[in-house]
């Protein structure tokens, strides 16, 4: 028996792959912003700490969205690019790193408060 012949063990793998590719970048995001003197983010460990809920609503998002677009060819008809599970697998991780920079510019559109990047935090509260 292989992978593809059981389609509950392909289609969570396929899950897998896709929230591999969301994390990448989303975990990219959390390292350049504890880099960056432009904000107060000095860890990733913060960044998720901080940015939990917006992360979660992004999370959710694309999750919907993905459920909505793969195996939905009046959609999208992904099976051309697809010959094999492999590369079910490599489709499924380019759709999630991709579609996280997609939904980045539309939440910005449409909720301006759900973006990955905090803005700068002023230190009005400390001593000079």
């Amino acid at each position: 028996m292989t992978l593809e012949s059981h389609p509950a063990l392909h289609y969570a793998l396929i899950l897998l792959s896709y929230n591999l590719g969301q994390f990448s970048v989303i975990l990219g995001t959390a390292y350049i912003s504890s880099k960056s003197t432009f904000n107060s983010i000095k860890s990733i460990r913060q960044y998720f700490i901080v940015r939990w809920v917006p992360l979660l609503i992004r999370w959710l998002a694309a999750m919907a969205t993905f459920l909505v677009v793969w195996g939905n060819p009046a959609v999208l008809n992904l099976e051309r690019f697809m010959p094999n599970f492999s590369a079910h697998l490599g489709v499924a991780w380019f759709i999630g790193l991709g579609w996280d920079q997609i939904l980045d510019k539309l939440l910005a559109i449409i909720l301006p408060g759900v973006q990955k990047e905090l803005p700068a935090i002023p230190n009005g509260g400390a001593p000079k």
